[in-house]
């Protein structure tokens, strides 16, 4: 297969995909058409997934939404957590990195064939996970007490010391234990296994 069919597809896939779950997470009518037009207005679909880690590139948050998506819908069938709503697997997922369409922002490589390189800009909010959920309630999207929890921790132990305190992680994992190690496996399994280079 040549490079052209092969990202045609890989491509393809990812649209489908992300129509698949932004259906799920919103519907389909006007509140996912109005969801999705305010999360282009942010950069959603061209923001990086780092700066140099995993899918530092153009859509590669995208991409990477949507890997972390099928894990967290696939651990949440064959753990059987409970979510207070069905469509909650699909908006942790989808929106867990938020953040990365501020803290990003393309410095070279402008023009649509060249690889940009990202400078990181720190956020309005500590905390990416935190930072994530306030953007969500910027765009009006409502979320739950345990999406709230499931995408404020979802940097799992990684987090302690940088963006919670190891008592806040504590109080945290006691009351939504299962949501938040479903949620920080499905964008750990999805970063180090589905998107490594290595």
């Amino acid at each position: 297969m040549n490079n052209d069919l092969h990202s045609y597809l890989i491509d393809r896939d990812l649209e489908r995909d992300m129509n698949i779950f932004f259906n799920h997470a919103f519907g389909v009518g006007d509140k996912k058409r109005l969801y999705g037009m305010a999360l282009a207005e942010i950069g959603y679909y061209v923001a990086p997934a780092s700066k140099g880690h995993h899918l530092a590139r153009r859509g590669g948050l995208l991409r990477h939404s949507v890997n972390v998506t099928q894990k967290l819908v696939a651990l949440t069938d064959a753990l059987h957590v409970y979510w207070p709503r069905p469509e909650s697997p699909y908006l942790v997922g989808m929106l867990h990195d938020l953040v990365k369409c501020r803290c990003y922002r393309a410095v070279t490589g402008a023009a649509q064939d060249e690889a940009p390189s990202w400078e990181y800009m720190q956020p309005e909010y500590p905390g990416h996970g935190a930072c994530s959920v306030a953007i969500a309630a910027e765009l009006g999207i409502p979320l739950m007490r345990e999406e709230i929890a499931a995408i404020t921790f979802h940097m799992g132990p990684w987090g302690v010391g940088k963006e919670y305190s190891e008592q806040e992680m504590r109080a945290a994992m006691k009351a939504f234990a299962p949501q938040i190690i479903a949620t920080h496996t499905a964008d750990w399994y999805a970063a180090e296994v589905d998107e490594s280079e290595v």
